[in-house]
């Protein structure tokens, strides 16, 4: 069975900092990577523009009447960013399959990023969760509590964590 390590990305580069200490540290054979991606989710909305230039039905009085708003629901937006998300993991995804290493995409919509990550280690059985951290200390530490930070102390597995440069 392989080893299953979860890789929380978006779509800064800072956050794929962690890609080549995987390869460093993680061997290819008998693991599988989960690059998770986190977003929020979107909310649908609607859009009309009224062109009284056209033909449209007149009211009484000679007002156009404006086009009914064709909304665009959540769903459709959601498949949208899934759509993005794996063309732009893709180049990613390829060099991971090439050294060797089966990888898979999870796309996550919610507000609760920490929680998303939690609730899919413990979903997916996952044994080790691979993540930069911004690694803030002091006072900005206090005001700016840290995503990793965070799922270090809500998860009962193994966290690689590296602070990248700059």
């Amino acid at each position: 069975m392989a080893t299953k390590i979860l890789v929380p990305l978006n779509r800064s580069d800072y956050s794929h900092e962690i890609l080549p200490h995987i390869e460093k540290l993680i061997p290819t054979s008998e693991t599988q990577l989960v690059l998770f991606f986190v977003t929020r989710p979107p909310r649908g909305m609607s859009f009309a523009v009224p062109d009284p230039g056209s033909d449209y039905a007149l009211e009484p009085g000679g007002e156009p009447v404006d086009p009914p708003a064709h909304p665009i629901y959540g769903h459709q937006q959601e498949d949208n960013i899934q759509s993005e998300v794996e063309v732009h993991l893709l180049p990613t995804m390829g060099h991971l399959r090439e050294a060797g290493y089966d990888v898979s995409l999870q796309v996550c919509f919610g507000e609760d990023v920490v929680g998303d990550i939690v609730r899919t280690v413990k979903r997916e059985k996952i044994a080790l969760v691979a993540m930069s951290t911004q690694a803030r200390v002091g006072m900005l530490r206090f005001f700016f509590s840290d995503i990793a930070d965070k799922v270090m102390q809500q998860v009962d597995i193994p966290v690689l964590l590296i602070h990248p440069k700059g």
